[in-house]
């Protein structure tokens, strides 16, 4: 497991970030109409973090390796994205370990049914499966996933 810290978004990193959150989300093998172009990515990324969304990003000597955005107020973790080339590194607990210290209460999380590697990762770091259903935009079926310290 390679060291990679983790620290606060800072603005220029915005471009960074809305990159491999596209790339990350092609990479899943969402497309079509669900996948924006990168100025959208740009644009929201920017816009929720100005409005509600606390954004970390892990990144070593090579750049961002990964985002985590969550919403302590509704104990919601939004996104959590690791670059493709990077996963496997440990990077993706060490973001989760945040969200888990930020929200020492608890949080939910969504991803799409179809997302096997994010599901068994969720699982393994100790998140219960509440439920299918169906997205409010979209014609897929997410599975959310909660996490409460009660449950270690």
């Amino acid at each position: 497991m390679m060291t990679c810290p983790v620290r606060a978004l800072r603005s220029d990193d915005i471009d960074a970030v809305a990159r491999l959150w596209r790339e990350s989300t092609l990479s899943i093998g969402i497309e079509g109409d669900f996948v924006s172009d990168l100025a959208e990515y740009r644009e929201r990324l920017e816009a929720e973090w100005k409005r509600a969304w606390r954004v970390h990003v892990a990144c070593d000597e090579s750049g961002i390796a990964g985002f985590l955005a969550f919403e302590p107020e509704a104990s919601w973790l939004r996104q959590l994205f690791v670059a493709p080339a990077r996963k496997g590194e440990g990077i993706g607990s060490l973001l989760l370990d945040v969200a888990k210290r930020e929200m020492p209460e608890g949080f939910w999380l969504r991803t799409s049914v179809a997302n096997g590697v994010a599901r068994r990762f969720y699982e393994k770091q100790g998140l219960r499966n509440i439920g299918e259903f169906p997205h409010e935009h979209w014609p897929v079926t997410i599975v959310r996933y909660q996490w409460s310290r009660e449950r270690l």
